[in-house]
């Protein structure tokens, strides 16, 4: 049977659950096996503990994270992982190849930067910086969108799932995306933390 973190919390298996009912279902269930409560315990009752607390942590990680709720959802129903997980959503192309034009400017850009020894020169490379500092704002702008679209498109699958509808290929769909834009995210982040720390 496949990995099941709903069933730690007693939550139907959705797209979407009650994210209130899990905080709480959490917070309760982890004060009654935090293992900090056996630490007098004998060992194999202390590993117990441990143990069952690390499992809870990890289905709850798992479901508090879109991304991973739905790989462990879609696992869940169709027993095995999604195929084809490397193609790009549909409607996200543009999106791609914006993030990978900037990646590569800012690449460019911090290599000229490192190798740039003279204060002069360096001085130089202001303006470029504050441009692309710009353009990593504007498109933290589109993705913070392109974000809101998706939970928008979330709460729509979850509906028609609740309503006996488990169309694993929507699901799937939805998860691609939830996982390209979280790549985009630490990609862009990655770099805009290489501009103010001056490393590449």
């Amino acid at each position: 049977m496949s990995y099941n973190p709903f069933a730690f919390f007693e939550l139907e298996p959705g797209p979407a659950p009650d994210l209130d009912a899990l905080k709480e279902r959490f917070a309760r269930a982890t004060g009654e096996t935090h293992p900090d409560k056996f630490q007098q315990a004998p060992e194999p009752e202390r590993l117990a503990a441990e143990a069952r607390y690390a499992e809870m942590n990890r289905a709850y990680q798992t479901l508090i994270d879109p991304r991973a709720r739905l790989l462990a959802l879609y696992e869940l129903t169709k027993g095995e992982k999604p195929r084809d997980v490397q193609r790009i959503p549909p409607g996200t192309m543009d999106l791609f190849k914006e993030v990978g034009e900037i990646c590569r400017q800012l690449d460019d850009f911090l290599e000229r930067k490192r190798t740039t020894e003279s204060a002069l020169a360096r001085a130089g490379l202001m303006g470029e910086e504050l441009t692309l500092q710009d353009a990593l704002m504007t498109l933290g702008g589109k993705l913070g969108t392109f974000g809101a679209t998706l939970e928008t498109d979330l709460a729509a699958l979850d509906a028609r799932w609740r309503g006996g509808d488990r169309d694993l290929n929507a699901l799937e769909a939805v998860y691609r995306k939830y996982s390209y834009l979280a790549r985009w995210k630490q990609q862009l982040e990655e770099r805009e933390l290489a501009l103010l720390t001056g490393e590449s």
